[in-house]
């Protein structure tokens, strides 16, 4: 048995060169630069903090006006994030799991956890408490990747190995907008901290209980994470896990823009142009 499958996750250390990432990376300094002169327009800054590398500059940014973002997709809805879904590092960590067709399901989110801040430490919770009962019989990996070196300081993710196999819990939103189990999930369960530097992934299931707790740095702690299952139409599962991925793909379609996109084997590969065409025809 594999980590994956014993423990509901796995951390895959150096499998994407942080010269890869680069070019992400460079599009999220360019949204902030944008950001930075709209605040700058409305008189919220004095200054716009443009000798400050990445990590440094949002957090000086809202210093004194806090940002509460729990994530920020839209701006970096580009070419670079296009690459990144389709990195064949990615596809190699999950073709084990995933099998040869492999699209990603439409849900990403670039995370700013932002220093000091409660509204961006997420509590221990299964992916699938978000996205529905049904959705807990699908198989959804996400793939979670650091864009800055992260430790228990500025909020590493913990998961509780093992934790996939439990029953979907209980739970509901609380004033952030966090899901909170109806259980002390940590009594059930040992939480590990996973540091991790620029070029690890960690891979783990829609069932697996994860979560991060304040960022006590004073840089902004970037992450993305994105969101995979197996190509519509290329395999055979029972009945009850069937309907939970049927579920899974009408909910996402639902949802403005995120529609399935194949990433590997069987099925039409998408380019970036033709991705966005897809993605406006669904908002319409």
């Amino acid at each position: 048995m594999n980590t994956y499958e014993r423990d509901g996750y796995q951390l895959i250390r150096q499998a994407i060169p942080p010269t890869d990432l680069q070019p992400f990376r460079q599009c999220i300094q360019t949204q902030v630069g944008i950001h930075a002169q709209q605040l700058m327009e409305v008189g919220d800054i004095d200054g716009l903090y443009e000798d400050l590398p990445f990590g440094h500059r949002l957090a000086a940014l809202h210093v004194d006006n806090e940002l509460r973002l729990r994530s920020w997709n839209q701006p970096v809805l580009g070419p670079e994030l296009h690459a990144l879904i389709h990195h064949s590092a990615i596809a190699d960590a999950l073709e084990p799991h995933l099998g040869p067709n492999i699209s990603f399901n439409g849900d990403y989110h670039l995370r700013p956890k932002m220093p000091n801040s409660q509204a961006t430490a997420f509590p221990f919770h299964q992916d699938s408490q978000y996205y529905g009962k049904l959705s807990q019989h699908a198989h959804i990996i996400t793939v979670w990747i650091p864009l800055v070196d992260v430790d228990e300081v500025n909020g590493c993710l913990y998961v509780i190995p093992g934790s996939h196999h439990w029953e979907l819990i209980d739970s509901a939103r609380d004033e952030n907008q966090n899901m909170r189990s109806f259980i002390d999930v940590e009594e059930r369960g040992i939480p590990i901290p996973l540091p991790m530097k620029v070029g690890d992934i960690l891979i783990f299931s829609n069932m697996t209980f994860h979560g991060s707790k304040v960022n006590q740095s004073e840089a902004v702690r970037w992450s993305i994470d994105i969101r995979y299952c197996r190509s519509r139409g290329t395999y055979t599962a029972p009945e009850l896990e069937q309907a939970g991925e049927d579920f899974m793909y009408k909910k996402l379609i639902r949802t403005a823009g995120r529609i399935p996109m194949v990433v590997c084997g069987q099925g039409e590969k998408w380019s970036y142009d033709e991705w966005t065409a897809a993605r406006l025809a669904a908002s319409q």
